[in-house]
Protein backbone atom coordinates (compact mmCIF):
# COMPACT_ATOMS: atom_id res chain seq x y z
CA UNK A 1 0.00 0.00 0.00
CA UNK A 2 1.28 3.23 -1.18
CA UNK A 3 1.00 6.50 1.16
CA UNK A 4 0.70 9.87 0.71
CA UNK A 5 3.47 12.34 0.16
CA UNK A 6 2.01 15.55 0.69
CA UNK A 7 5.59 17.23 -0.40
CA UNK A 8 5.60 14.94 -4.01
CA UNK A 9 2.45 16.41 -4.34
CA UNK A 10 3.10 20.00 -4.47
CA UNK A 11 6.46 19.42 -6.04
CA UNK A 12 4.28 18.19 -9.08
CA UNK A 13 1.98 20.59 -9.06
CA UNK A 14 4.56 23.29 -9.73
CA UNK A 15 6.45 21.65 -12.04
CA UNK A 16 3.00 21.88 -13.83
CA UNK A 17 2.73 25.25 -13.28
CA UNK A 18 6.06 26.21 -15.14
CA UNK A 19 5.30 23.55 -17.97
CA UNK A 20 2.29 25.94 -18.39
CA UNK A 21 3.75 28.84 -18.45
CA UNK A 22 6.89 27.39 -20.87
CA UNK A 23 4.41 25.86 -23.29
CA UNK A 24 1.92 28.85 -23.71
CA UNK A 25 4.12 31.46 -25.43
CA UNK A 26 5.86 28.07 -27.55
CA UNK A 27 2.57 27.37 -28.51
CA UNK A 28 1.46 30.65 -29.70
CA UNK A 29 4.37 31.55 -31.60
CA UNK A 30 3.98 27.73 -32.93
CA UNK A 31 0.28 28.72 -34.16
CA UNK A 32 1.26 32.44 -35.27
CA UNK A 33 3.42 30.60 -37.68
CA UNK A 34 1.38 28.24 -39.16
CA UNK A 35 -1.34 30.97 -39.16
CA UNK A 36 0.50 32.91 -41.30
CA UNK A 37 1.47 30.31 -43.63
CA UNK A 38 -1.85 28.71 -44.23
CA UNK A 39 -2.91 32.89 -44.94
CA UNK A 40 -0.48 32.99 -47.28
CA UNK A 41 -0.43 29.98 -49.51
CA UNK A 42 -4.54 30.32 -49.43
CA UNK A 43 -4.09 33.73 -50.87
CA UNK A 44 -1.85 32.93 -53.57
CA UNK A 45 -4.31 29.99 -54.57
CA UNK A 46 -7.46 32.00 -54.18
CA UNK A 47 -6.33 35.36 -55.77
CA UNK A 48 -8.80 36.35 -58.48
CA UNK A 49 -5.73 37.52 -60.51
CA UNK A 50 -2.46 36.85 -61.55
CA UNK A 51 0.65 38.78 -59.98
CA UNK A 52 1.27 40.12 -62.90
CA UNK A 53 -2.37 41.68 -63.32
CA UNK A 54 -2.25 42.84 -59.71
CA UNK A 55 1.01 44.60 -59.87
CA UNK A 56 -0.23 46.51 -62.98
CA UNK A 57 -3.50 47.48 -61.32
CA UNK A 58 -1.79 48.74 -58.12
CA UNK A 59 0.37 50.37 -59.98
CA UNK A 60 -2.38 52.32 -62.40
CA UNK A 61 -3.91 53.00 -58.93
CA UNK A 62 -0.87 54.80 -57.95
CA UNK A 63 -0.40 56.92 -60.98
CA UNK A 64 -4.10 57.44 -60.66
CA UNK A 65 -3.37 59.04 -57.37
CA UNK A 66 -0.16 60.85 -57.78
CA UNK A 67 -2.07 62.62 -61.20
CA UNK A 68 -4.78 63.74 -59.11
CA UNK A 69 -2.80 65.00 -56.16
CA UNK A 70 -0.67 66.90 -58.74
CA UNK A 71 -3.21 68.50 -60.98
CA UNK A 72 -4.07 71.93 -60.32
CA UNK A 73 -7.22 71.54 -62.51
CA UNK A 74 -8.76 68.53 -60.60
CA UNK A 75 -8.40 70.46 -57.20
CA UNK A 76 -5.31 68.95 -56.50
CA UNK A 77 -2.52 70.78 -54.40
CA UNK A 78 0.25 72.09 -55.62
CA UNK A 79 3.99 72.59 -53.05
CA UNK A 80 3.79 76.19 -53.16
CA UNK A 81 -0.13 76.26 -51.90
CA UNK A 82 0.67 73.28 -49.29
CA UNK A 83 3.61 75.58 -47.52
CA UNK A 84 1.34 78.48 -47.28
CA UNK A 85 -0.68 76.33 -45.72
CA UNK A 86 1.57 74.82 -43.59
CA UNK A 87 2.96 77.97 -42.49
CA UNK A 88 -0.79 79.64 -41.74
CA UNK A 89 -1.29 76.55 -39.14
CA UNK A 90 2.55 76.92 -37.99
CA UNK A 91 1.61 80.29 -37.27
CA UNK A 92 -1.37 79.85 -35.53
CA UNK A 93 -0.13 77.02 -33.73
CA UNK A 94 2.93 79.75 -32.54
CA UNK A 95 -0.07 82.11 -31.23
CA UNK A 96 -1.77 79.99 -29.79
CA UNK A 97 1.24 78.64 -27.86
CA UNK A 98 1.72 81.78 -27.21
CA UNK A 99 -1.28 82.55 -25.52
CA UNK A 100 -1.02 79.93 -23.54
CA UNK A 101 1.89 81.23 -22.22
CA UNK A 102 0.89 84.15 -21.78
CA UNK A 103 -2.15 82.96 -19.32
CA UNK A 104 -0.25 80.69 -17.64
CA UNK A 105 2.73 83.39 -15.95
CA UNK A 106 -0.58 85.00 -14.98
CA UNK A 107 -1.62 82.15 -13.45
CA UNK A 108 1.57 82.36 -11.92
CA UNK A 109 2.04 85.69 -10.91
CA UNK A 110 -1.67 85.85 -9.42
CA UNK A 111 -1.17 82.98 -7.02
CA UNK A 112 2.12 84.36 -6.38
CA UNK A 113 0.37 87.44 -4.87
CA UNK A 114 -2.59 85.36 -3.55
CA UNK A 115 0.57 83.51 -1.24
CA UNK A 116 2.26 86.91 -0.63
CA UNK A 117 -0.77 88.52 0.66
CA UNK A 118 -1.49 85.08 2.81
CA UNK A 119 1.75 85.26 4.41
CA UNK A 120 1.73 89.21 4.75
CA UNK A 121 -1.83 88.56 6.54
CA UNK A 122 -0.52 85.68 9.09
CA UNK A 123 2.54 88.13 9.70
CA UNK A 124 0.18 90.83 10.44
CA UNK A 125 -2.13 88.73 12.67
CA UNK A 126 0.80 87.33 14.50
CA UNK A 127 1.93 90.59 14.98
CA UNK A 128 -1.16 92.06 16.28
CA UNK A 129 -1.66 89.13 18.96
CA UNK A 130 1.78 89.99 20.39
CA UNK A 131 0.70 93.59 20.12
CA UNK A 132 -2.22 92.49 22.07
CA UNK A 133 -0.89 90.32 24.61
CA UNK A 134 1.93 93.48 25.31
CA UNK A 135 -0.98 95.59 25.65
CA UNK A 136 -2.81 93.46 28.16
CA UNK A 137 0.45 91.96 30.05
CA UNK A 138 0.13 93.30 33.56
CA UNK A 139 3.02 92.95 35.45
CA UNK A 140 1.08 92.79 39.03
CA UNK A 141 -1.39 89.74 37.45
CA UNK A 142 -0.88 86.28 37.37
CA UNK A 143 -2.68 85.74 34.07
CA UNK A 144 -1.97 87.73 31.33
CA UNK A 145 -5.62 87.43 30.10
CA UNK A 146 -6.88 89.58 32.96
CA UNK A 147 -6.86 93.17 32.72
CA UNK A 148 -7.21 95.73 34.89
CA UNK A 149 -9.58 98.55 33.93
CA UNK A 150 -9.04 100.92 36.35
CA UNK A 151 -5.41 101.88 34.18
CA UNK A 152 -8.14 102.50 31.22
CA UNK A 153 -10.74 104.77 33.19
CA UNK A 154 -8.09 107.12 34.78
CA UNK A 155 -7.08 107.59 31.01
CA UNK A 156 -11.05 108.22 30.14
CA UNK A 157 -10.90 110.63 32.99
CA UNK A 158 -7.90 112.59 31.90
CA UNK A 159 -9.08 112.52 28.30
CA UNK A 160 -12.48 114.21 29.20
Amino acid sequence: METYNRDRHLHGVEEYEQQIHSTTGRDFTIGLVLGLAAGTIGGLLLAPKSGDALRDDISDTTNKFTQTFNSKENGGFDSESLKAKAEQKTEELRSKIEAKKDEAVTKKSELEEKQRIKNMDEEQVQAQKRAIQDDVADEGADDPRTVDMSKYAEEDKDNK
